[in-house]
Order: structure tokens, then sequence, then C-alpha cells
């Protein structure tokens, strides 16, 4: 290459050097009419425009706000509900009627028309009571099946409160897990950054090669990628964060918030005692019961009923409307009451029994099925996520041996590189596995804390 040549090169290769670094400090190119092309660090809607949450307000807020949730406590409210109804079959129904008609007009007596006789008011009153007497126990099994129901659904407002709190869990670890690599990503950018002045002064000084120079840019416009991606990434985690909460307002994790959980956890065999009476064991425990309950109940349609029933009536005309009347049991007016007993026993149905009989039977069933699946489901989630937590514990130490070991190494190199004892393919080595390595890091920090929240959701108890 010509003098010429080689001169010309290296003024191409410090502007390129200067345009990369000028790039995220264009605000007076922006000014003069010229808009930069790399965007705001947070796009007008960073952490500055959202709300520092807590993991613990982010968790009640969720725990109120979550469909799920709300859905839960209203099977609660129709548990509670179906339960009173069913204690109310033992208190007689009672019915009071009352009425009042006006008759008036003609009619024909021996070939002409005379007005009604009587008197125009007309007045009836009622109580009416019954109650079952014998059912085939009927009612005793509904209000079991009822209170069978209304387990479930404690149990499953407590399953729906810790799903929600697994959901917020995991984007709130989601966006720390992002706030982090952005944070690596910026560590990346600064230290490409000085690597592209380093080997451009190099260059310029005629010790190193134009390739150094090219990679080091085209290793600064990586970095600059990976912090877009980093950035996007945090802002759609907040974004998540704040859908799964309820939240009106853009919301962020707080940066002083300790989330990282310090109190040991329980041992295995204390584990497998408590998911023994995990939210979902109890809810399928109780389902079971309101199968078993339902199927004594639609047994007792074999069986005959005995029906009391008890009715008070009166009827009385007046020339002239008189509210008093209408009271149901004002003295002096003709009634009538009447005791009735019934008995009922139904011979055939169109099979309606035997149909509902087999129905009862494969709820029973299924019940049974979920009841046993739930407890091999607890246990096996209660192993896979205590060896996840197990893992992610010691990748997270290995790790952080590994970004101190590629720290001190990346030190080596660069200064090995300054003495052009080093290649930069050796510099840019060190560089990709100390990215690397805080990657690691952060996705085995991510794993952890996700496998302990999921150990939380599965027993229904905070760790």
């Amino acid at each position: 290459m010509t003098p010429r040549a080689t001169d010309r090169w290296r003024r191409m290769v410090l502007t390129m050097g200067a345009v990369l670094l000028a790039a995220p400090l264009s605000s007076k190119a922006q000014s003069a009419g010229a808009p930069a092309r790399a965007p705001q660090r947070d796009g007008g809607r960073g952490d500055e425009a959202a709300r520092p949450i807590r993991l613990r307000e982010a968790v009640e807020q969720a725990q109120r706000n979550a469909p799920a949730a709300v859905a839960a406590r209203g099977l609660e409210r129709n548990a509670a509900a179906a339960n009173r109804s069913a204690l109310a079959a033992y208190i007689p129904a009672l019915t009071l009627n009352a009425g009042s008609a006006r008759t008036q007009g003609v009619q024909f007596f021996q070939g002409a028309l005379v007005p009604l006789r009587g008197d125009p008011w007309n007045y009836n009153n009622g109580l009416a009571a019954s109650l079952q007497l014998f059912d085939g126990n009927q009612r005793w099994h509904e209000l079991s099946r009822s209170r069978a129901v209304a387990d479930a659904a404690d149990a499953a407002i407590v399953q729906a409160r810790f799903d929600a709190s697994l959901q917020t869990k995991q984007q709130f670890y989601a966006a720390l897990a992002a706030r982090e690599s952005e944070a690596a990503a910026r560590a990346l950018l600064t230290e490409a950054e000085q690597q592209l002045k380093a080997s451009t002064a190099r260059f310029v000084a005629g010790v190193a090669t134009k390739s150094d120079s090219l990679r080091s840019a085209i290793q600064l416009g990586n970095a600059r990628l990976a912090v877009l991606t980093a950035e996007n990434d945090r802002r759609v985690a907040n974004a998540a964060l704040t859908r799964v909460i309820g939240s009106p307002v853009l919301v962020t994790p707080a940066l002083d918030d300790t989330v990282d959980a310090t109190e040991p956890l329980p041992s295995e065999q204390e584990l497998e005692q408590l998911i023994a009476r995990s939210p979902t064991v109890m809810q399928a425990e109780a389902n079971l019961m309101a199968a078993r309950a339902s199927r004594k109940s639609q047994r007792s349609a074999y069986l005959p009923s005995l029906t009391m029933s008890y009715n008070y009536a009166y009827t009385q005309t007046s020339r002239t409307f008189s509210s008093s009347d209408l009271w149901l049991f004002s003295g002096g007016n003709p009634n009538r009451q009447q005791l009735n007993f019934n008995f009922s026993y139904p011979l055939f149905n169109g099979l309606v029994r035997e149909q509902q009989s087999v129905q009862t039977d494969v709820a029973l069933r299924n019940a049974e099925a979920q009841l046993r699946d739930a407890r091999l489901g607890a246990r096996q989630t209660l192993t896979q996520q205590l060896r996840a937590l197990d893992n992610a514990e010691a990748r997270a130490g290995v790790q952080v041996a590994a970004i101190a070991a590629a720290e001190e190494d990346l030190r080596v190199q660069q200064q090995r590189y300054a003495l052009g004892a080093s290649t930069l393919l050796d510099l840019l080595t060190s560089q990709t596995q100390l990215n690397q390595a805080r990657q690691a890091l952060i996705q085995a920090r991510f794993d952890g804390r996700i496998a302990r929240a999921q150990l939380s959701a599965l027993i229904g108890r905070e760790m």
C-alpha cells in the first residue's frame, strides 16, 4: 500500500471511530436538523416514567386485582350462599298472599238488564306453609356437598392468591433480570468504546493493522445493539409487571428492594409433609368429598318422600274499600284452615334416576383420579423445583467465580494488547467470555428466584 493510500485509510478509520463514539451524544446534530440514529435511552417511557414498587406491594396488589383471584372470591361467595340455602331447606317454606278486586256492571235478569247484585269489593288473603319431613336424607347429603364445595372454594382462593403471587414474582424477577442485562450490556458498550479508541490510536501510530480497528468497530456496533435489546426487554418486562398487578400506572421494581431470600428452606422431608396440605391437594380432596356427597344425594331419589303442608285462607266482600280487610288475621272473617300430608314414591320416571346415577358415579371416579394426580403432581413439582433451586444456586456460585476470572483475564489481555504481546482476537475473546459469564449469572439468579417462588406457590406458604 502506498503512503498516500495508507494515510487516506487512517483518516477513514479515525472518522469512522469518531462517528461511532459520538452517536449517543448527537443532540447538537439533532438541533441542527440532522436526527441521530441512536434512540433515547428510555424512549420517553423508561424507569423515569415508571413508579418504583416493592415486591411485597406488587404481590398484594396482584392478589387484589388478578382476574383469577377475583373469580375465586366470587366462587367463595357462591359457595357460602349455596351452603346457607342447604341449611334453609330444613326450615318450612312460607307463602303469604293478599288481594282485592272490585266488580261492577249489569246483567240480564228476567229479560231485562239490571245492576249486578252483591258487594262490589272482594278480598282474599292466605298463608301457606310446607315442610318436607322425609326425603331420603337428600337434604343432609346436599348440605354435606355444599360444605365440601365451600372448602374447595376456600382452597381455590388460596391457590389463586399464590398463583397471582407466582405470576407477579416471575414478572418482577424478569424485570430485574432485564435491568441487570442492560447494566451488563452497558458495561460491554463502555469496554467496546474504550477498545475502539485504543485500536484506532494504535493503528494511527502504525503498531496495529486496520483489521483491529474494523473488529473494534464491529464490536462497538454489536454492543450498542445489545444495549438497545436490553432496553426494550426492560420496557416490555415493566409493562408485563404493570398488567399482572393491575396497576393503572407504569411500575418498575424498586432499586432498594431485596428480592433474594436469605431464610433457609425447610428440609425435603418437611416439604413433603407440607405438600400433603397444599392448596391444589386440598381443593382436589374437597372436590372428591363433594362428588361423594352428590353420589349419596342421588341415591335418595330411590326412596319415598313425605311432605307436610298447612294452608290458611279467607275471603270477604264489602260495599266499600277498607284497608283493614286486607289484614290476614282480622277478626270476624270467614276462613278455612287445611293441614295436608303428602306421600310420594316414583316407581318409574323414564330411567332418569339411572342416568343421574351413572353421571354421579363418573364424576366420583374423575374426582378420585384428579386427587391422585394432584398428589403425584405436587410431589413431582417439589422434586423438580428443589433440584432447579439447587442447580441455580450452584450455577450462580460458579458464575461469580467465572466473572472474577474473566475480569482478571480481560485486564491482562488489555495490558498485553497495549504492549503488543497479544492480538485483538485474544482481547475480544476475553470480552466475550466475560459477557457470557455475566449473562449466565443473571440467568442463574433468575432461575433460582423462580424456583423458590414455585415452591412457595406449591405449598401455599411464603418462603
